[in-house]
C-alpha cells in the first residue's frame, strides 16, 4: 500500500482489501460447499429401480398365492360334488 497522509483514505482502503479478501474467502467456502455436495451425489446410490423390482416381484408372488388358493378352493368344490 502507498504511503497516504490522508488517514480517511487509509482508512478506507482497508475497509476495501478487507472486504476484497471476505469476499474472496466466502466463494472460496461456496466452490468448497458445491464440490462437496457433487461428491456426494457422485457416491449416492439410487435404489428406486431397486424398489420397483422388489415392489414386482411381491406383487407377482402375491398374484401367483392368490390364484393358487382360487385354483384349490375350485378343485374342492369340484371334489365335494
Amino acid at each position: 500500500m502507498g504511503k497516504t497522509r490522508n488517514y480517511a483514505k487509509k482508512l478506507e482502503g482497508r475497509r476495501r482489501k478487507e472486504e476484497r479478501e471476505a469476499e474472496k474467502k466466502r466463494l472460496e467456502e461456496m466452490e468448497k460447499e458445491k464440490q462437496l455436495a457433487e461428491w456426494w451425489l457422485i457416491g449416492a446410490k439410487d435404489y428406486t429401480k431397486e424398489k420397483e423390482k422388489e415392489a414386482k416381484k411381491v406383487e407377482k408372488q402375491m398374484r401367483k398365492e392368490i390364484n393358487e388358493e382360487t385354483l384349490r378352493k375350485e378343485i374342492e368344490q369340484y371334489t365335494k360334488k
